[in-house]
């Protein structure tokens, strides 16, 4: 057959050659080009301890590398995609990226660095990648400026997604809440199909099984119930002290209707001798804090509304640290030193006992706002002097002979 129709034949072999020709002309260069724009390569972290030892597991290792701050003293320790790192109550560390980006790793933290890639090749016209995965604990990340190509910056959480813009932010996780704030910049957070844009001086928060809530402002509070909308036990404990110097009559702590809001009543009565003088004893509420201060936050702010309608010890007695009523916090400083910074309220002082760290109400029977500023701002009197990194608790108490005084609105927030 084939010698009856060569021509059929060479018509064939040419067709077929030339189809062979085009599909090579054609898919060759378009693998090459799929192959410069697709192509990626890995690259490395570098880790800086700032205290503590944080443990590194690097991929496939189920024994961790624990690295110290004495190491990282001698440079920076590398960290290869797919690592993770883990942090206790103790360690914090410091992270920088392959194209300038940064992630300060807090307390008890577990981060994962799922994805450090760049193209291979410049011309390609894809970004770069950075992908990590927040286990649980606060990060700080710096999102690095634009230069040559941009990033696509995206943290994985249990609860969300959040993709990071040229800024700065914090993000926080637990068991039932993710929380990104906004210092600088934009960030999209995504959950349940639902995303929210969160701008500077906003935060948004991620409850478990719920969408991002609505931008919120970027002040936090510190405590919880300091409307005393629930009772007490839920959030506050009550504590009383008679102190050294004998006597058997307690002070109360109480929840009360003041019309128009809820309060905590301070109240002690039946102390007093027939000379003039009673006994010492104090009763108070308190609630465990425990809360470190990220390294961008600016502002602690100590607010509260009080009333005194009775006193019987005048001023803040003999040492100033027997008020009607006083607000008290426990901190930690950098040097990891407890400080006690404690304020009380007097409504007279007619014998003229000292009144250190007191301040006097000026309508005493009525609802004052008690509004401390800026507690790191050093140049404000009432400062948190040294700075903390810790917030450890906040007591609310009445101390001295007879009493009674009142606590409304307490909010304790950073910013």
């Amino acid at each position: 057959m084939i010698r009856r129709n060569p021509e059929r034949v060479a018509w064939a072999v040419l067709l077929s050659s030339f189809a062979a020709f085009c599909f090579l002309a054609v898919s060759l260069p378009w693998a090459t080009y799929q192959y410069v724009v697709t192509s990626t390569q890995s690259h490395e972290a570098r880790l800086e301890v700032i205290e503590g030892t944080v443990q590194v597991f690097r991929p496939g290792q189920t024994t961790a590398d624990a690295v110290t701050q004495e190491w990282t003293q001698r440079g920076t320790y590398p960290i290869i995609e797919g690592s993770r790192i883990r942090t206790d109550g103790r360690s914090k560390a410091f992270l920088r990226f392959f194209e300038s980006s940064t992630a300060q790793v807090g307390t008890a933290t577990d981060i994962e660095l799922a994805q450090m890639r760049s193209p291979q090749f410049d011309y390609s016209p894809r970004p770069n990648s950075l992908y990590l995965r927040l286990n649980g604990g606060r990060v700080t990340f710096g999102a690095a400026p634009v230069l040559s190509r941009p990033t696509e910056f995206s943290v994985w959480m249990p609860l969300a997604i959040a993709n990071l813009r040229e800024g700065s932010y914090e993000i926080e996780v637990t068991n039932e809440t993710a929380q990104l704030i906004t210092y600088l910049g934009l960030a999209i957070v995504e959950a349940r199909g639902r995303k929210v844009e969160v701008r500077t001086a906003e935060r948004t928060v991620v409850s478990l099984n719920q969408e991002p809530s609505e931008p919120l402002p970027s002040a936090r509070s510190l405590i919880a119930n300091g409307d005393f909308t629930t009772p007490l036990g839920e959030t506050w404990r009550i504590w009383k002290d008679q102190g050294g110097d004998g006597g058997d009559i307690d002070g109360t702590a109480d929840l009360v209707d003041e019309g128009d809001r809820a309060a905590v009543r301070f109240y002690r009565t039946g102390s007093m001798f027939g000379t003039g003088k009673g006994n010492h004893a104090e009763v108070g509420i308190t609630q465990e804090i425990d809360r470190e201060l990220p390294e961008r936050v600016t502002e602690v702010r100590l607010k509260a509304e009080i009333k005194v309608t009775q006193q019987s010890l005048s001023g803040g007695g003999e040492q100033s640290s027997e008020y009607p009523i006083i607000l008290r916090l426990f901190y930690l400083n950098e040097w990891d030193d407890q400080v006690e910074w404690y304020r009380g309220f007097y409504a007279h002082n007619s014998t003229g006992n000292p009144t250190r760290n007191g301040i006097a109400l000026k309508s005493p029977e009525v609802w004052n706002l008690i509004d401390f500023g800026n507690l790191l701002d050093p140049t404000n009197p009432n400062a948190l002097n040294p700075r903390p990194v810790r917030i450890l608790r906040l007591d609310v108490y009445a101390s001295g002979w007879d009493f009674e005084s009142y606590i409304s609105h307490i909010r304790l927030t950073m910013n």
